[in-house]
């Protein structure tokens, strides 16, 4: 399992607001869950400055912004900053040394539940940017699995911004060595100071873990550039939306609420694109007719997530059982994984879903030895 990250410290007894102007409270469902929306990106992709956009068209939404990116001083303060049309809300929180993925106590997601407890009426949204040079995985992993625990926010997504005149510069440096002469330091890309694996980039992993991607510096790159650019993170990701930007410019119904962790359809992969570390393969097989073959799926993907013959990053899949004998009953299952972690809840099925479908984003994964595991499982 991946270690969970702190995220903030416990809040103080005496935690307050600081209001610039007092404006009254709209009224809100206290009972209503509050979305997340995971930023990430490398340094430098414009993670930032997209904030900045989304907090001048937020249409409404009363946002708070985490913004959590690495730092060299030992204890450094972030503050987190609540933003309506009329009102801003600043309050200052410790993020220990700034870094989401460097240490390992539990009490991130539960702080935040605190200032979200706290600030009902305030804060409809919250938008968390991550620093530049961790894996984003835990940190997801984190909200999610603190959806289920009757927790008052849920992670909605995951937006990658791509700073589309490095990107493939930056995939391709597996040694770190342009990281390294742009100050981008490998020793702090993983928890607790471990390496990455040197056959894989940070951006490897920002990419694999994407439910939307932002082609961010679009203006300063060559059509051309940029399709070299779309081709090596489709090879990454061929299921995460690409959208080229500017600035950070961007509609947001592209980026917020798109419930990434609760969709009844699984995109096609687009293309054959590969890449040589991390990349998309599309399961694709028939409706299951009976218990026994459910039971068989759920063994074949323990086997791939918890065995060490696969790598695997993110999976997302929709399961459809339909019983030969009683056209009515129809089991549709949605599954969704985070590394060795997954999930399945009840789906509905949509029109035009004719077969399963799972898409699976790893490290050189090969659809012929999925199919040969899953054929282990299942017989029809």
């Amino acid at each position: 399992m991946d270690d969970i990250p702190q995220l903030v410290e416990e809040l103080p007894p005496d935690f307050h607001y600081t209001h610039k102007e007092d404006t009254a409270e709209l009224p809100v469902n206290v009972d209503k869950k509050i979305p997340i929306t995971i930023i990430t990106g490398y340094l430098g992709s414009g993670k930032s400055t997209l904030l900045e956009t989304i907090s001048r068209n937020a249409q409404g939404k009363r946002l708070a912004i985490i913004l959590n990116e690495f730092g060299d001083s030992a204890t450094i303060e972030k503050s987190v900053t609540i933003k309506d049309q009329a009102d801003t809300v600043e309050e200052w929180l410790d993020l220990g040394n700034g870094c989401l993925c460097c240490t390992v106590k539990d009490n991130g997601v539960l702080a935040i539940e605190r200032l979200v407890e706290k600030s009902r009426g305030k804060i409809d949204y919250i938008l968390l940017e991550t620093t530049g040079i961790a894996d984003p995985v835990p940190i997801a992993k984190m909200f999610w699995l603190d959806d289920g625990l009757a927790s008052s926010i849920y992670i909605d997504g995951v937006v990658t911004v791509v700073d589309s005149e490095h990107i493939v510069r930056c995939l391709d440096d597996v040694g770190g060595h342009w990281h390294r002469e742009h100050g981008h330091t490998k020793s702090a890309q993983g928890v607790e100071g471990e390496d990455e694996p040197e056959d894989v980039t940070t951006a490897h992993l920002q990419l694999a873990m994407a439910d939307v991607v932002l082609m961010n510096k679009a203006d300063r790159v060559t059509p051309e550039q940029m399709e070299a650019a779309e081709t090596r993170v489709k090879a990454i990701n061929g299921v995460a939306p690409l959208y080229p930007t500017s600035f950070g410019d961007i509609d947001l119904d592209k980026i917020l609420d798109l419930h990434a962790f609760e969709q009844t359809r699984v995109d096609d992969h687009p293309g054959s694109f590969h890449d040589d570390r991390i990349n998309t393969v599309t399961l694709e097989f028939p409706f299951l007719t009976e218990d026994s073959q459910w039971h068989g799926f759920e063994k074949f993907l323990q086997e791939i997530l918890w065995g060490d013959e696969f790598e695997i990053h993110r999976v997302k899949g929709l399961v459809v059982q339909k019983d030969e004998d009683d056209k009515y009953h129809v089991v549709v299952r949605v599954i969704q994984g985070v590394r060795d972690t997954y999930d399945t809840r009840e789906g509905v099925l949509l029109e035009g879903v004719s077969e399963n479908k799972v898409v699976f984003i790893g490290k050189q994964l090969s659809l012929e030895a999925l199919q040969e595991k899953l054929a282990s499982h299942i017989t029809y």
